[in-house]
């Protein structure tokens, strides 16, 4: 994913397990795989509030329907993304945990060994929208809107995975 993030401001670089995240490279694969002490520093350093676009741009969804999938104000980060300001902690945090479900999508396709071609981002919008027996019927994007409930929609992608869910 190509990074179209900057920040006036010096970057910062975090540093654990050889893998390196700055408020440019904040692609999903980095951000699913970095150390959470990590991330949470990343997210106190603050998210720019145009990192909306890039997500929803990925997704193929429109920056309305992330707001509603995340709980956000859209006049305010608008307002922020057009003043190249950053999120406050917790909106920052549910964007970053958007990035994360995507980027762990990324991940268990590598693992498969059959990457090519395929779309995380824009699969995990559709799959989103799906209800799911696993939820009750409840689509998974009803959770979104929490750190817990992003927890609650990994784990159920973890066992996908294993084929406890099909």
């Amino acid at each position: 994913m190509p990074s179209v993030i900057h920040k006036k401001a010096t970057t910062r670089v975090l540093r654990k397990s050889s893998l390196e995240i700055t408020q440019q490279d904040l692609s999903f694969a980095t951000i699913y795989r970095v150390e959470p002490m990590d991330r949470i520093k990343l997210i106190r350093g603050g998210i720019p509030a145009r990192y909306i676009n890039v997500i929803s741009d990925s997704m193929g969804i429109t920056k309305e329907t992330l707001f509603k999938f995340l709980n956000l104000p859209k006049s305010t980060i608008d307002k922020k993304s057009v003043a190249n300001q950053m999120l406050p902690i917790e909106q920052g945090e549910r964007l970053i945990g958007m990035a994360k479900l995507v980027g762990q999508i990324e991940s268990i396709i590598a693992e498969s060994g059959n990457p090519d071609g395929f779309n995380a981002a824009k699969w995990m919008a559709s799959w989103l929208e799906k209800p799911s027996p696993a939820l009750g019927g409840e689509k998974p994007s009803a959770y979104l809107d929490t750190v817990s409930g992003q927890e609650m929609i990994s784990d159920l992608l973890a066992k996908i995975q294993t084929g406890a869910y099909a």
